[in-house]
């Protein structure tokens, strides 16, 4: 069987997707870059978002990740200027919800922030040191220490992932049109074929394309299937001075529907954690 006969079948029923990868560089980062951690830009007439549940009901939440798009690649949808933000809480679960499906999307220890208009003038901003801090009696825990700068490439298409809850019914149908003897499932494959569809390595971080689990898609729930945009992941990279860890070699990632990534409404957002 031509494997890669079959991926290029997979295409017409999964299209590649447009994506902007990122390399994340240990460092310091300015207040407007696209970023892990540190400072995020933060008007001060603005709510700080706080925790809604369990020990951090009323704390501060951390940023994550900030994205100037002013600065990055233009890719199809996603906003074309302004700030992305996704800042979590500390607890067990990186302010992932503990429900499953369309309780995923609640944002009570996690929020999306968007600055569709960046204000530049720096004394209208918190500094490091009125950033609101966590104070409360647990350990917090995050997926990160220090920061990090986010460089990114150019735009590409990426192919679909067999992490994507979609794919294994588009390789089974593409398969299955070039097979002798046909198959129902991917674990129906031989152990040299199946290993190479598991053949991928995640970039660093990425908008755009297709997302990477360490388990399951979560939207292999109905409910979820709707959010078929990946609106940033950050994989696990670690060695040489990184320390970004999602539990155990997991990742993080967030996804939003095409409609409201159109209508740039950021109220509907699928967070998943994940590690193996």
């Amino acid at each position: 069987m031509n494997i890669e006969k079959v991926l290029k079948r997979i295409n017409d029923f999964l299209p590649p997707m447009p994506a902007v990868k990122f390399s994340v560089v240990k460092g310091e980062a300015g207040l407007f870059d696209s970023k892990i951690g540190g400072t995020p830009y933060f008007p001060k007439d603005m709510e700080y978002p706080r925790g809604q549940k369990n020990p951090f009901e009323g704390q501060p939440l951390t940023l994550l990740a900030q994205l100037n798009f002013d600065e990055l690649p233009s890719v199809p949808d996603f906003p074309k200027k302004g700030i992305l933000q996704f800042f979590i809480a500390g607890d067990d679960l990186y302010g992932m919800s503990s429900d499953y499906g369309e309780g995923m999307t609640k944002q009570e220890n996690f929020r999306v922030i968007y600055h569709k208009t960046v204000i530049t003038d720096i004394s209208k901003l918190l500094a490091t040191d009125e950033i609101p801090k966590y104070s409360g009696d647990e350990e917090c825990y995050l997926p990160f220490s220090g920061e990090y700068k986010l460089i990114a490439h150019a735009l590409k298409l990426i192919p679909a992932t067999v992490w994507d809850f979609r794919f294994e019914d588009a390789f089974v149908r593409s398969y299955n049109e070039f097979a002798d003897e046909p198959i129902e499932s991917i674990w129906d494959l031989d152990d040299d074929i199946s290993e190479k569809l598991y053949d991928y390595t995640a970039p660093d971080a990425v908008i755009g394309g297709y997302p990477v689990f360490a388990q399951d898609d979560p939207r292999s729930d109905e409910s979820l299937s709707d959010c078929d945009v990946l609106l940033f992941e950050l994989d696990s990279v670690c060695g040489n001075g990184m320390d970004i860890m999602w539990g155990d070699m997991g990742t993080g990632s967030f996804m939003i529907s095409r409609e409201r990534l159109k209508k740039l409404d950021f109220s509907r957002v699928l967070y998943n954690y994940d590690c193996g």
